[in-house]
């Protein structure tokens, strides 16, 4: 039991008891890394819901679920020892943070591309921090149950589910905001007038800048970010809130997976 571990205990302790005791009686639990996440993952799952009830999905929406929705930043691994003695069902939300070392970010697809720089995923699969491997990991391998002793493993019946972005339309995102404004790049256009705190908001309308360029020039203030997504948010004819711009595949994986789990 050394000495980081005994930090995290002493940290886990005061956290739970200073903020987040409703853990305790949390039928599920997300852990997610900051206030772009917390501000839209109500409205996230709204739409999950809305979209298995056209469906006809018979699983209980996600809103009507006892889910705890916790900020960690990249820090979810502290709660490893949490997740395996309550065996709380627990969906963490990170990013795949692409690098070419320890300092220096990148686009996932960069050719000089070696590493995620993100310490829970590394943590949470054996101290592997290899692009590739978090790259061509299945879904199902993503969901772990701790061994006997300290490890984390690949088990499909397993508690944990660590979840970062995947390819998507031919692209693979470094980021939340990268994996977004791929797939959302005309609902910002379209709303241009609205998005004031985007620097540099031009550059969604020259296609030369690519997604990555956007979240790493234009986000400004996240949490006001994360208000105007909602606040130019529309209702489709069909009465479903939110209906003009769409989640990342990764995130409604995630969030499929911990409504019917």
């Amino acid at each position: 039991y050394g000495k980081a571990e005994a930090d995290y205990f002493k940290f886990l302790k005061q956290y739970l008891t200073l903020h987040r005791s409703e853990l305790f009686f949390a039928d599920k639990a997300i852990f997610i890394e900051g206030d772009t996440e917390r501000i839209l993952l109500p409205a996230i799952m709204k739409k999950i819901d809305q979209e298995d009830k056209s469906k006809d999905d018979k699983s209980l929406p996600l809103l009507s679920q006892n889910i705890s929705i916790i900020e960690v930043g990249a820090y979810s691994h502290i709660f490893e020892k949490f997740f395996d003695f309550i065996g709380l069902k627990s969906l963490i939300i990170t990013d795949i943070d692409s690098a070419k070392d320890d300092r220096t970010k990148c686009r996932v697809c960069d050719t000089n591309a070696k590493l995620t720089t993100n310490a829970s995923l590394s943590f949470f699969h054996n101290g592997l921090n290899d692009l590739g491997y978090f790259k061509k990991l299945s879904f199902d391998w993503k969901i772990l149950r701790k061994k006997k002793g300290n490890n984390w493993v690949y088990n499909r019946k397993g508690n944990l589910l660590a979840v970062y972005q995947v390819e998507e339309n031919a692209y693979h995102a470094r980021s939340f905001e990268d994996a977004f404004f791929h797939i959302n790049r005309q609902f910002i256009i379209d709303n241009k007038d609205n998005f004031k705190s985007l620097k540099n908001i031009s550059l969604f309308e020259d296609a030369a800048n690519d997604s990555y360029d956007l979240a790493d020039k234009c986000v400004g203030k996240k949490p006001s970010f994360a208000m105007e997504i909602l606040l130019n948010s529309k209702t489709d004819a069909g009465e479903n809130e939110f209906s003009n711009w769409q989640i990342p595949v990764y995130i409604k994986e995630g969030l499929s997976w911990l409504k019917k789990n």
